[in-house]
């Protein structure tokens, strides 16, 4: 049971992550990223620093489930791409499929980035 709770936990915290990093460094920082309407500067440093967020987010979910982190970031990772094409097709965002799929890869890699990096520092690379 304690594993299971582990397990759920650790996807909850990457994800909230990666939310409240997009929150800070999109909506906070830059009072909003708009693909037609922000400069490509603004464009490029927030979703850059966003992509931090996941890599953080996935260094966390190792920390909270260390036993096989890389397997934990399989849901989180499959949930984004989820959550990506639900925003797209509802037309949440005006930005062209391509900058979609661009944004949504930068923080997939980023999850996976910060797994490993957790892996490396704990010498816990186990799959």
């Amino acid at each position: 049971m304690n594993t299971a709770l582990r397990s759920i936990g650790s996807i909850i915290i990457g994800y909230a992550s990666i939310v409240l990093g997009a929150i800070l460094f999109q909506d906070l920082l830059f009072g909003g990223l708009s693909f037609a309407e922000s400069p490509a500067s603004e464009l490029i440093i927030g979703c850059g620093l966003t992509a931090l967020s996941a890599v953080a987010g996935g260094y966390l979910l190792g920390k909270v489930a260390p036993f096989r982190p890389i397997l934990h970031s399989v849901p989180l990772v499959v949930w984004l791409c989820i959550e990506r094409t639900i925003i797209h097709m509802q037309g949440i965002t005006a930005a062209p499929l391509w900058f979609d799929i661009v944004s949504g890869s930068g923080e997939v890699v980023g999850v996976v980035i910060g797994v490993y990096l957790y892996s490396r520092v704990t010498s816990r690379l186990s799959f």
